[in-house]
Parts: structure tokens; C-alpha cells; sequence
């Protein structure tokens, strides 16, 4: 055989049209060119290139001008241009091919389905190809469990058919028909089908057309098809045959009818329909069950329908990560994706009726799922290890708003559940009906309704007797019944370490008492105006501290323990508009690092980490991160944090398929990524400011001296403490490089401006937080080892802070940086510097950084190993070497080189592996 004819044989058989759409549709250039013509057939590249040209001049292949230049069979043109409309050239941009893509997804009903690039995309496929078969296209049959989205994916085609073939509902109807509805009578299933005569049978009083004719033109869709019976059967593949049919009570007459054919059951066609009906459908499309999907596309089909049921509420919901992720790992066996909708609503209903019996808000509780669900919850550590990792990235409360516009083409018009609930309550209540008989029945109706049809943030335990070693132990618990007293009468929680900081300001309330001293006097009239609820708690307070103590306590008192109230409260607001924060990088367990101490320093854990192995795919990352996105977007965007490399490009794919805004940065580092986690928890600053600072940093802080604030409502109590905690825990060496400054939470209001201009605040001390962004630390955190552990590492950040230039590392530098935090028995810089010798020696040809990365990467992984000893395996290595031989030799003596560096020796297993790197695509 001749090298041209070689060359399209190769073309033809390592190429296919269903890989050369996907390709575009992950913007990824499709074709084969000269380099790997060498690679694989081992033709000299000029030659192949010469070859290539060749066939494209006899319109055998089609050019995409990319460097390298990229070829396809032509016969894939031809079915893309008549597939997407646009006309035929013999060269092509790769780029005009993405935006044909790109411009066709939006109007693709098939995009709207969720798992159409995942667990549905071969079903897609045969959908459209059965759709656009000429000349009507090829009836189908739809096979799956109940509830899996048989009817919404039958409803999918026909808007496809529609689309494609530019017509009107009108023009191509889709009549739908569920053949169960008339099981117990064959007679009039097919009077309703196909139409019937007068007196065709008792209670035909007049002609009246059946469904085909309705449907001419357009879709037939038949649910359970199974229910038909024979001879409806019989009937149904004459008009297959013939494209005619009679009606009920004709003996000669013919209709002509020119539709498609869609059925759906849920069993096994084989056992239930005739063997010659079965044959006239030529596509069976089988729909994956809710837990045959991967775990990202659960957790966003239920994100999908809690955010439907928000828009129908017009109200954010929050959801406890614990539902989420119960309801993802729930096996709904009987009715799969639509059960888990009725569960949706069911939960959402139950929340709304809360809120309008209590006006609380929109929250649903893991007590609030069935016991069902509610269990499938502690088998979560039986799952493998991939769903794990991912459900654990869901460690917050979920908040659902009802601001992001989804696509509800595809589901039925919303249910008026929640105008019934609110019209029943009125009703009731202008009955006099008691709220407790109210409730019973609402809860009754709702049961009724859907049986029809078919997290909290946990803030660590305080440990009370730490406090006792610092604190009195009758202040302590004089304290605690207080913080009980304040949470009943206000009907709301404080946040555990409240406690602390209470205990603090009551010890050094009372031992003021008896002196005079001159203090900051918030004003009564503004607090009693803003907050007269707490200040009137605040009172009652006071009045039983000197009833306990037997000593008399200045009115002005109140007004600091009502503010302390207010400060404390149990608020998860700051989350509801915070700017979410995300790290992905290359490698194990890069992003999960940088995000553990960043986390850590800030006393928080909203930077999320997404870590992307070497073996992991760009696109399987990508999913991860849409979902962790779409979890921790707060209406205030995303800032993405990433090494390098493509990860790059999901800020701009993330923005395009959702809508959220989204800024990248790269290059990232621990350092920068605790600064910018730093401006997302404690500054005001958008979404762009942010990102404009790590383009032009602002003026440097790093001439000012650091500082730490150490803080109470008086200045005269928890500061002082907390000024004497600081300076046992800070080492001598650091008395001099930074300040702690002693106030109270008025003067700091007022005076900080002017403290900024010498100082650089690290952190803030005491117990109440200033709200100036700084990272602030309750007093009590302090008496803490591993808090102040982390204290003592964000001190020792700051102070260790100072210009620097920002250095641009090669593909060399990073690998040695990634090295560094995995290999144990080789040194990363030696070993970066013998693989780039081995890298020249091989002269492979690596189009890209991410490409020449892992190949680095590997390489020093696999020094490693080699050194440890440790051995790893490839299977069928002998037919692999012999289909790789030129290449393999090549390997083989730039490896020994290599490994003679290290006294070591590596065996062929590990050469196939680097073949295996040196041909995959990152």
C-alpha cells in the first residue's frame, strides 16, 4: 500500500464524526497532523505533510489552518455543514467551527437537558441522528426506569426536529399519549388513537378524528407502549409500512398519514411487543437511572430543582449540605428523577408553610428529609472514594437564589401548591381556627398532595473549663445563664465563643464597679432607637448581675452589653453577598495545601480547594468546578484562583454557561491566595477590585509596622487580658516588630483612619469585632494551643511581609515547585535539571506547556519511585512495546542515561508509562 493511501486509511480509522463534535464543543482543534503521522506511522514529517496536502487537493481531506495545521476526512464537513446549516469551503478556521458550535448550542433544545455533555451524550447522539435521518427521520423507542426523563427527552427531539427543520409547533406538532390510560379497554385506545366513525361502537355518536391525524407531520409520542395490544400494534407498523391507517369502524377507507414514531416503556421490549413491531423501530435509546449518573450531575439536577422551586417562591432557599448530600446518594428506585422532584417540592413545601405560620426563613434541615433519605446520609463512607471527595467539597449551607434565569421549557408549568397553602391559611385563620389545628391541617394537605403524586455551621464546643482557669468559675457560670436568659427572649442563637467574650467584659465589669474611671458613653438615645429590643435585655441583665454580685453597676452598663448582643448574633448574612473562592491546581493535593493553610490562618473555610491529579481530564475538573461554583455563588461572583495552564480558561467557560461573574488568577501562590482570601472574608471591595489588585497591587503596606488591635467595648477589660495573652505568646525577637495597641470599640471607630497611616493591622483581639476587615480572634480562641498556633502563623506572615516582583517560571520552574511538595527521596531542583537533559535527548515533539509539565512532572515521580524501590505495573507490555518499537527504543536509552544518575534502574513497565504520557493530550 502506497504512504498516501496509508495515511487515509489512518485518518479513517482513528478518526470519527462523534469525536470530531465533541472536540469542538470543548474548544479543542480536531484532526491528525504531520507530527503525529511521524509519531504513529513513522513517515518522516515533511513527507507526511507533503501527503497530507495531497489529499486535501483531491478533496479526500478538509484543512483547518492551526499550527500545526490540522486535517479531517471531508466527508465530516459535508454532514457538519448540513447538519448546522452553513456552506462548504476546503479550508476552515478552527475558530469560525467553535462558533458555529457555539451559536447552534444555544438554540439546541438537547443543551438544556442536564448530563447532555455527560451520562446522555451517546443518547443525544442517537437522538439527532434518528431526528434528522431523511426523509422524517427513524421512529424510536425510549427504554428506562420510571421517572428517569423519558417524556422530557421524547419532548427534547421534537424541539429538535423543529429547530432543525425551521418549523412552527403548529407545523410540526408533538401530540403525546399515555396507552395506559385506556389499558382496560383495547377499543377505545384505539378509537383514540386512530380515530372512529359513528356507531363504530355504543357511544360513538358522531366521526371524530384520533391522534395520528393530529400528529401528521409531526411526533407521535406513545408512554408505556408496552399497554398497546397487538392488533394496536399491528395497526401502528402498517402505518409504519404504508404511511396509512383507518379509523375505528372502516372497512375500505384509507388516511394517509407522514409522521415519526416515538414509544417509551419501562420494560423490556423483547417480553412485551411483537417481535414485528419491534423490528420497524430502528433506534433504541436506553436513559441511564438517577444513580447510574455521575455525582456531579445529581448534585446539579438537585440544584436544578431547588432553584426551580426558589424562582416559584421568589424567595432564596438555604439548605443544610447535609440534604444535598443525602438526596444525591438516595437510590430512587421507583421513581427515580421525578421522585426526587416530588421530594424537592415537598421539602420546599414545608419550608414555605414554616414561614408563613413564623416568618423564618427559607431553611431546610437534614430532620426535615424522610427517614428513608435521612439514612442513606451515614452510608455516604461506604461509596468509593471519588464521591466522597466530591460531596465533601460541601461543607456550608447551600444558598439557592431565585436570580439565576434557568431554562424551564422542558419542565411542566408550576404547580399553584404555594397560592393553595397561602389561600388555605386565610381561610382558616379568618375561621379562628387555633394555629396548632392550622398547622395540622396544612401539613395534612400537603401530605395529601404530594402522596398523590407520588447545614448548619457548627462551631466547635466551648470548653468551659478553660474558661475556669481564667475566669471565676461563679462569673463563668453566672455568664452562661445569661447568654441562655438573652437567646430565649430574643429568639435567636449566638455563636458558641460568645461566651468568652461575655465572661471577659462581666469579670471586668465587676471589678469597676467601685472606681471611678472615665469611659467611652455610647449613646442611649441612638441605641435605644436602633436596638431597643436587646437594650431592654441588656437591662434585665444588669438588674440580675447586681442582684448575683450584691453590687450596684452603672446604668451605663446596658449600653455596652446591648451592643455586645447585637455584634454576636448568629448571622450568616455576610455569607448570603460574599464573593465565593475557589483554588484549582495541577497535582494530588496542591489546591487542597494552599487552601488548608489559608483557611487555617483566617479562622474560616471558605477558600475551596479542587485539586486535578495529572491523570485527571480538563473537562472532568471543569464539572467539579461548575459545581463547587453554582454551591458557593452569592450573588457577588467568583474569584478563581489557578496554577497555569488551561485551568485558566474555566472563569470565561463558568461565565458563558451559567452567567456568574467570574475572575482568574494564576500563577498563585500560598502567600497570595491568604491575601486575596484575606480581601474576600474582611474588605468591602467588589469582585473587580479584588482582581485589580492583583494586576496593579495597591502602594505597598510594607513600610508601615505591623500591629495588632487589641479590643473591648471599654478598653478597660477583655483588651487588657488580651494585651497580656499577646505578649506571653510572642516571641522577645518580636517586641520590636509589632505594635499592640490597647482601645475601645468606639475610639477605634473614630481613630483608625489616622492609626492606618503608621501601622498595618494584622489582626484584631478581644471580644467584639470592630467590622474594619480585619481577621479578628474572640479572646478566648487564645487559650487555645492549636489557635494560637494559628495566630502565632498569621503574625509571623505579616510581619514577614515585602516587595517583591512577581517571577515568571518556565514550565521547569513549576514542575520543580510541584516536585517539592510530593517527591521524598530525590532532590526536585537535581532532578528538574537532569529530565530537561532528558527531554532534549528524546527530541519528541510537545506542543504544549501543560504537555511538557506532566511529562516532567511524571518523570520525577518516577525517579522517586525508582530510588524507593517501589514497583508499578503496565498491562499487556508486550504487545505494547512491539506496536511501539522505534519509540519505545528511543525511551529506553534516554531512561538509562537517566537513571544512571541515580544508581537505579528502571524496568519497561515504567518506559510504557512515559510513552503513554508522551501521547495523551492533558
Amino acid at each position: 500500500m502506497k504512504n498516501i493511501d496509508t495515511i487515509f486509511h489512518f485518518i479513517q480509522n482513528n478518526l470519527s464524526y462523534e469525536k470530531f463534535i465533541e472536540q469542538l464543543q470543548l474548544r479543542q482543534t480536531p484532526g491528525i497532523n504531520a507530527e503525529q503521522i511521524q509519531d504513529k506511522l513513522g513517515i518522516v514529517r515533511n513527507n507526511g505533510s507533503t501527503f497530507l496536502n495531497q489529499l486535501h487537493k483531491k478533496k479526500m481531506l478538509t484543512k483547518l489552518n492551526t499550527r500545526p495545521v490540522c486535517f479531517v476526512p471531508q466527508n465530516f464537513i459535508y454532514r457538519f455543514c448540513e447538519e448546522y446549516h452553513v456552506s462548504l469551503k476546503d479550508v476552515y478556521n478552527p475558530d469560525e467551527l467553535f462558533e458555529i458550535i457555539s451559536a447552534n448550542a444555544a438554540n439546541d433544545p438537547f443543551e438544556q437537558l442536564l448530563g447532555h455533555d455527560g451520562s446522555l451524550m451517546q443518547q443525544v447522539r442517537q437522538a439527532k441522528a434518528a431526528i434528522i435521518y431523511p426523509p422524517k427521520g427513524l421512529h424510536t423507542l425510549i427504554l428506562g426506569q420510571s421517572g428517569v426523563g423519558k417524556t422530557t427527552f421524547a419532548a427534547a427531539m421534537h424541539s429538535y426536529g423543529a429547530y432543525i427543520r425551521k418549523k412552527t409547533d403548529k407545523e410540526y406538532p408533538f401530540i403525546t399519549f399515555n396507552c395506559a390510560d385506556y389499558f382496560n379497554n383495547p377499543q377505545l385506545l384505539l378509537a383514540k388513537l386512530f380515530g372512529h366513525t359513528k356507531n363504530a361502537f355504543t357511544g360513538a355518536d358522531e366521526d371524530k378524528i384520533g391522534l395520528v391525524e393530529k400528529a401528521n407531520g409531526g411526533i407521535l409520542f406513545l408512554d408505556e407502549i408496552h399497554r398497546l395490544p397487538p392488533n394496536g400494534q399491528e395497526m401502528l407498523f402498517y402505518l409504519m409500512d404504508k404511511g396509512e391507517y383507518s379509523r375505528l369502524g372502516e372497512n375500505t377507507a384509507r388516511h394517509k398519514a407522514d409522521l415519526l414514531i416515538i414509544g417509551a416503556t419501562t420494560e423490556n421490549p423483547e417480553n412485551i411487543l411483537l417481535s414485528t413491531f419491534i423490528r420497524r423501530i430502528p433506534v433504541t435509546i436506553k436513559l441511564p437511572s438517577f444513580m447510574q449518573k455521575p455525582i456531579s450531575e445529581r448534585v446539579e439536577i438537585i440544584d436544578y430543582f431547588f432553584r426551580y422551586e426558589s424562582l416559584n417562591l421568589k424567595q432564596s432557599l438555604s439548605l443544610a449540605p447535609e440534604v444535598l448530600k443525602a438526596l444525591a446518594v438516595y437510590s430512587f428506585s421507583t421513581g427515580n428523577i421525578g421522585q426526587l422532584r416530588s421530594e424537592i417540592k415537598l421539602l420546599c413545601a414545608n419550608a414555605f408553610l414554616q414561614n408563613l405560620q413564623d416568618n423564618k426563613s427559607f431553611h431546610i434541615d437534614f430532620q426535615a428529609l424522610n427517614d428513608k433519605i435521612k439514612s442513606s446520609f451515614f452510608d455516604i463512607a461506604k461509596l468509593d472514594e471519588e464521591t466522597k471527595q466530591y460531596l465533601n467539597m460541601f461543607s456550608e449551607t447551600v444558598i439557592i437564589t431565585p436570580h439565576k434565569k434557568i431554562d424551564d421549557t422542558l419542565l411542566d408549568h408550576p404547580t399553584e401548591l404555594y397560592n393553595q397553602i397561602t389561600n388555605r391559611l386565610t381561610t382558616l385563620r379568618s375561621q379562628g381556627i387555633n394555629k396548632h389545628v392550622i398547622h395540622d391541617l396544612l401539613q395534612n394537605d400537603i401530605d395529601n398532595y404530594f402522596s398523590n403524586l407520588m447545614r448548619e455551621v457548627d462551631d466547635s464546643t466551648t470548653d468551659i473549663n478553660t474558661l475556669y482557669k481564667v475566669v471565676p468559675r461563679e462569673i463563668v457560670d453566672a455568664t452562661v445563664k445569661l447568654v441562655e436568659f438573652a437567646q430565649h427572649h430574643l429568639s435567636i442563637n449566638f455563636k458558641n465563643k460568645f461566651i468568652f467574650g461575655l465572661c471577659f467584659h462581666i469579670n471586668a465589669l465587676l471589678k469597676r464597679t467601685n472606681k471611678t474611671q472615665k469611659l467611652p458613653i455610647p449613646q442611649l438615645s441612638e441605641i435605644k432607637k436602633e436596638h431597643p429590643k436587646e437594650l431592654q435585655i441588656a437591662h434585665e441583665m444588669v438588674k440580675r448581675l447586681e442582684i448575683k454580685f450584691n453590687t450596684p453597676i452603672n446604668s451605663y452598663e446596658q449600653c455596652f452589653l446591648a451592643l455586645l448582643l447585637v455584634q454576636n448574633k448568629e448571622n450568616d448574612s455576610g455569607e448570603q453577598d460574599r464573593i465565593g473562592i475557589i483554588i484549582c491546581c495541577h497535582g494530588d493535593t496542591t489546591a487542597s495545601s494552599i487552601a488548608n493553610v489559608a483557611n487555617m490562618l483566617l479562622n474560616t473555610t471558605w477558600l475551596k480547594a479542587i485539586d486535578m491529579p495529572l491523570t485527571a481530564s480538563i473537562d472532568k475538573t471543569y464539572m467539579k468546578f461548575r459545581s463547587m461554583a453554582v454551591s458557593v455563588h452569592r450573588n457577588k461572583g467568583i474569584l478563581l484562583l489557578v496554577d497555569m495552564g488551561s485551568l485558566y480558561d474555566f472563569g470565561e467557560r463558568l461565565q458563558q454557561e451559567t452567567g456568574i461573574m467570574t475572575k482568574v488568577v494564576d500563577n498563585i501562590s500560598t502567600p497570595l491566595a491568604i491575601e486575596l482570601l484575606r480581601k474576600v472574608l474582611y474588605k468591602t471591595n467588589d469582585l473587580s477590585s479584588i482582581y485589580q489588585f492583583t494586576i496593579t497591587p495597591s502602594e505597598s503596606d510594607t513600610d508601615k509596622k505591623p500591629a495588632i488591635l487589641s479590643l473591648c467595648m471599654t478598653g478597660e477589660g477583655a483588651s487588657k487580658m488580651a494585651y497580656e495573652v499577646i505578649k506571653k505568646m510572642l516571641p522577645p525577637e518580636y517586641y520590636e516588630k509589632v505594635d499592640i495597641i490597647v482601645t475601645n470599640y468606639f475610639d477605634i471607630k473614630v481613630n483608625y483612619p489616622r492609626l492606618l497611616k503608621n501601622n498595618t493591622f494584622i489582626a484584631v483581639v478581644g471580644n467584639i469585632d470592630p467590622q474594619l476587615g480585619i481577621p479578628y480572634f474572640p479572646i478566648g480562641q487564645l487559650l487555645n494551643e492549636d489557635s494560637q498556633k494559628s495566630f502565632f502563623k498569621l503574625i509571623d506572615s505579616g510581619c514577614k511581609k515585602n516587595k517583591q516582583e512577581p517571577i515568571e517560571l518556565n514550565v521547569y520552574g513549576k514542575a520543580k515547585l510541584l516536585l517539592e511538595q510530593y517527591v521524598r527521596y530525590v532532590n526536585p531542583k537535581t532532578a528538574v535539571k537532569d529530565i530537561e537533559k532528558f527531554v532534549e535527548d528524546i527530541n519528541y515533539p510537545l506542543e504544549s506547556e501543560d504537555k511538557r509539565l506532566n511529562l516532567v512532572v511524571h518523570l520525577g515521580c518516577m525517579l522517586d519511585r525508582c530510588v524507593h524501590q517501589d514497583a508499578i505495573y503496565f498491562d499487556d507490555i508486550r504487545s505494547y512495546i512491539h506496536s511501539h518499537k522505534p519509540l519505545f527504543e528511543t525511551i529506553r536509552l534516554a531512561t538509562d542515561n537517566l537513571a544512571s544518575n541515580y544508581d537505579i534502574k528502571v524496568n519497561d513497565d515504567e518506559v510504557c508509562y512515559i510513552i503513554k504520557v508522551l501521547e495523551t493530550n492533558p
